[in-house]
């Protein structure tokens, strides 16, 4: 599906696409405001022969997070984002958010500390591959 990070939004009840897809975006809207964070709506190609040519995957998120500054990007304050993402969890009770690493492993957020989740996303974050770092200099270069 993707490279990076997934998270998606996963209901404890009965709910319609409507309200995951409207969780979705608000937890997306808090993940933008952190600095070198990138979330956007998880989309997939449409079915031959619809009209749609791509179809949002409800309640899911593209978690692009760049741990080294580039000229465009600040270095991610994983921190932060791990503190965003567990205030959404504490905060909608009954609906909990799941994490798809880029090498298919899926942790349920709530089953684990902030310390740990700090931790993957540090592990998962790497720069976009034609995306260059900035250099860093090291004392007498």
């Amino acid at each position: 599906m993707a490279d990076g990070l997934i998270l998606r939004v996963v209901a404890d009840g009965p709910v319609t696409d409507e309200e995951l897809a409207e969780q979705a975006r608000y937890l997306k809207d808090h993940l933008n405001q952190v600095p070198g964070v990138e979330a956007t709506e998880l989309v997939k190609e449409a079915e031959p022969g619809t009209r749609d040519p791509v179809s949002i995957i409800f309640g899911a998120l593209t978690l692009a997070v760049f741990s080294y500054p580039t000229a465009k990007r600040a270095a991610a304050d994983i921190r932060h984002l791990t503190e965003v993402i567990k205030r959404y969890q504490d905060r909608n009770k009954g609906k909990r958010l799941r994490m798809s690493l880029p090498d298919g492993t899926e942790i349920d957020v709530r089953d684990v500390s902030e310390k740990t989740l700090t931790e993957v996303i540090k592990a998962a974050s790497v720069p976009r591959q034609g995306t260059p770092a900035v250099t860093q200099k090291v004392d007498g270069e």
